[in-house]
């Protein structure tokens, strides 16, 4: 509650400190474009002011020399001078846009390295909606501050000009006009208040907007299969109502500035008017002088209305700007020591040497220990939540250990780039993640320097060829966003081609051919014991014949390694192992005459 009454609806240094802070080096960027606007800023200011000075020789010479010819020049400047003004007046706006629009792209491009920089366990806890709602909704908005800023100093440019013809004119009147201004200031600080409040509020809404869009999107089939069209319409209006009520509220309390500060001016003037006609009755004031003051008077409650409104929208732009430095003060968990040096080519070993890793507290894996040698397949299994996509997860470094370490032919992997890390570790995972563009890019994707006969060697090698040639546009068909044009065997196939092109000599298979059907499942297992030759796999194993092959097995047990051997050594002790394969169904396997006959009897030990 202290801090909320703290807060303030005008412009803070600590605020503008702190937001300029960021956008500083991108308009540094274009500093010769941002000189120009702001040379074209000055010189679109000082018009109502001139203006305003000017009029009082415009009635003078009138009142002396009343020709018509003079009144006619006269009267035929004042749209030329119009024309300069709005003449400068587009050169500036326009080129305010074309620097601004320049400094929402660079930001965005910022934002997103920042994000897809961040550990997976900012992923984890985020949510998708409200990320691409920063990105995107936010960065707009947080931009607006610099153009606000420069309007900000010609309104009071314009008003510094203004006031000084009031006093050049009649500083007694001035006097008595300037105590109108004070008024309007209160007003302003809690219409201030109010916009930046709501304007949090509305961008948070538009994350969840963003979410249920993103999520309702992705899960269409689901959608579908449980009939929730209906259900879910009705979500999206009810979050739709909640964004159209504060976006209303927010709209009207901006639009409450300009008849507050009106009528607040309104009497000024009316005030100002009255004892200006009584000092020209009294011969106290000249016709030219009342003129030219009643223009800068006039003029004046413009830029005091358009301080008001540009102090609203910086509001606005303040709560977009703490809502991404927010997310850029979030540091990645997992970083490069300094002088992290490249990781030498795998050839020997990697170990787990006593490692344990926490999530939110818990702990999902402890004290795990594993070499494993180079060429030798590693077999994990256990129940779901067991501990086994942890250890797949911490070697490449989506997560960094809190215990114990992992080395690579001695090294620790923390003290190596984790470019050089992932470059030698090939992932295939049970979800299948392709990208919105051609079957070659995706294939292609992590190795772009790989040609068109590589690609099609990986993809021969993955039983994948044969369906790729005959879609549409063969290699160069667009599968769709998470490659929803294809059916999950062969995205699953495509996933392995992808492994098999980066051609690492680490492999982690994460249900590799789970999504493939019988006959598929047999020529992608060829390719990937092909693979596997000489190469140190883990695999989150669920088919028996995968688990016989391994040279080691780990059974896990709440993240921690129960029992470790091969199958037959496993089965022989006739404990956990021996447990899990008696009661679970698997996938067998059995071969007659050299052909592999497959009964599908239901999953492998684990679900």
């Amino acid at each position: 509650m202290g801090k909320k009454k703290k807060e303030k609806g005008m412009i803070r240094w600590s605020q503008l400190k702190r937001t300029l802070g960021y956008v500083y080096p991108y308009f540094r960027r274009y500093r010769r474009g941002f000189a120009l606007m702001v040379v074209l800023m000055l010189l679109a200011s000082p018009f109502e002011p001139v203006a305003a000075f000017g009029a009082k020789y415009f009635v003078d010479y009138v009142q002396k020399e009343p020709r018509l010819a003079l009144i006619a020049l006269l009267t035929l400047s004042i749209p030329g001078l119009f024309l300069l003004r709005e003449s400068t007046d587009f050169l500036y706006k326009y080129q305010r846009e074309r620097v601004c629009q320049r400094v929402v792209q660079d930001i965005r491009i910022g934002i997103y390295g920042h994000f897809i920089h961040l550990s997976l366990d900012h992923f984890d806890r985020g949510t998708t909606g409200d990320m691409i709602s920063r990105t995107t909704n936010d960065v707009g908005r947080m931009q607006s501050a610099v153009p606000l800023l420069l309007e900000l100093i010609r309104q009071l440019l314009k008003l510094a000009g203004l006031i000084g013809v009031c006093v050049y004119r009649d500083p007694w009147l001035t006097l008595a006009a300037l105590m109108v201004i004070p008024t309007t200031i209160g007003p302003i600080i809690r219409i201030g208040t109010a916009m930046k409040r709501y304007t949090k509020k509305g961008l948070s809404q538009v994350a969840d907007l963003t979410d249920h869009l993103q999520e309702t999107y992705s899960g269409a089939k689901v959608v579908k299969a449980f009939n929730m069209e209906g259900e879910e319409v009705a979500r999206f209006g009810a979050i739709n109502l909640r964004l159209l009520k504060l976006v209303m509220t927010y709209e009207r309390t901006k639009l409450l500035i300009s008849p507050i500060t009106n009528m607040i001016g309104s009497f000024g003037i009316a005030v100002i008017f009255f004892i200006g006609c009584l000092r020209l009755a009294t011969g106290d004031t000249e016709v030219g002088d009342f003129v030219s003051y009643l223009m800068a008077i006039g003029f004046m409650y413009g830029p005091i209305r358009q301080i008001g409104d540009i102090n609203g929208n910086l509001q606005t732009a303040y709560g977009a700007a703490e809502r991404i430095l927010e997310t850029l003060e979030k540091e990645s968990t997992v970083v490069e020591a300094p002088g992290a040096s490249a990781l030498p080519p795998f050839q020997r070993e990697i170990r787990f040497e006593n490692v344990s890793f926490r999530y939110l507290d818990e702990y999902v894996l402890r004290d795990f220990n594993l070499i494993a040698n180079q060429g030798e397949l590693i077999a994990l299994v256990g129940v779901s939540g067991s501990g086994k996509t942890t250890v797949v997860n911490l070697l490449p470094r989506f997560y960094d250990l809190q215990e114990g370490r992992i080395t690579v032919d001695g090294v620790d992997i923390r003290e190596v780039t984790l470019q050089s890390l992932r470059r030698q570790i090939g992932v295939v995972t049970q979800e299948t993640f392709l990208f919105n563009d051609t079957v070659a890019n995706n294939i292609k994707y992590g190795s772009p320097e790989r040609t068109q006969a590589e690609v099609e060697e990986a993809a021969k090698a993955a039983n994948a060829h044969d369906f790729i040639v005959k879609l549409p546009q063969g290699y160069n068909t667009d599968i769709g966003e998470r490659g929803v044009r294809l059916s999950g065997g062969q995205r699953q196939r495509l996933a392995i081609a992808r492994a098999l092109l980066k051609n690492p000599p680490i492999l982690i298979l994460d249900e590799a051919t789970s999504a493939l059907d019988t006959e598929a499942e047999r020529e992608v297992q060829k390719a990937l014991d092909l693979l596997m030759q000489h190469r140190t796999t883990f695999a989150i194993a669920h088919r028996l014949s995968t688990i016989r092959r391994a040279d080691k097995i780990l059974v896990m047990e709440d993240g921690r390694v129960v029992e470790q051997g091969t199958h037959e050594e496993l089965i022989s002790r006739e404990g956990v192992y021996k447990r899990l394969y008696d009661m679970q169904f698997f996938l067998g396997e059995y071969e007659t005459d050299g052909q592999a006959q497959r009964a599908h009897a239901g999953k492998a030990l684990l679900s």
